[in-house]
């Protein structure tokens, strides 16, 4: 009688033995799957943080240098703008110039005929014919002709000057434009 509890006691605990053996492999084999996928997962978190750390990379570059460009721009439209200014001021000094030119041009005709005017009466009138009240009138008038010429001269000069200056800062204006590439 003892033999058949005894026999049923073994037989149990070989069947519990052969379920627990089976269960332990199937979690086994669940735990090592379960690693598996951590370690492919770790894998890829880790290129994927790499990527994003290399955008991130990138893109601070490119605003860098979008900012660079915008700067650039900027100076290049502020440069413009004084190359426009510095245009009309030196247009202006060549509209002068131009006008005063043609002033002295004229005053110098005037002289011109005045003193052809003169020589011609000097050397053709016999010498006691010549009226002195003429004489004298023509000499002041070509002096006062002479005076003014002077100072249409003058401004000239400070015209050319002026427009010189323009000019000379529209060149280095011009030279700061195009090393701002």
């Amino acid at each position: 009688m003892w033999v058949l509890p005894m026999l049923a006691f073994i037989c149990g605990a070989l069947v519990s033995a052969a379920v627990f053996t089976i269960g332990w492999r199937h979690q086994t084999q669940q735990n090592a799957a379960a690693e598996s996928a951590l370690a492919n997962e770790r894998a890829r978190d880790h290129v994927l943080s790499t990527s994003l750390s290399v955008s991130r990379a990138r893109l601070a570059r490119e605003k860098r240098i979008a900012a660079q460009a915008r700067a650039a721009v900027l100076a290049a439209r502020a440069s413009g703008a004084a190359i426009a200014a510095q245009t009309r001021a030196a247009e202006t000094d060549a509209t002068s110039v131009a006008g005063n030119v043609t002033s002295m041009a004229a005053s110098a005709g005037k002289i011109a005929n005045e003193l052809t005017t003169l020589t011609t009466y000097l050397t053709t009138t016999p010498q006691q014919q010549l009226d002195a009240g003429y004489i004298d009138s023509q000499t002041t008038y070509l002096a006062r002709q002479v005076t003014a010429l002077q100072s249409e001269g003058g401004t000239t000069t400070t015209a050319v000057a002026s427009f010189d200056a323009a000019i000379q800062r529209l060149g280095h204006l011009a030279s700061a434009l195009s090393g701002q590439k």
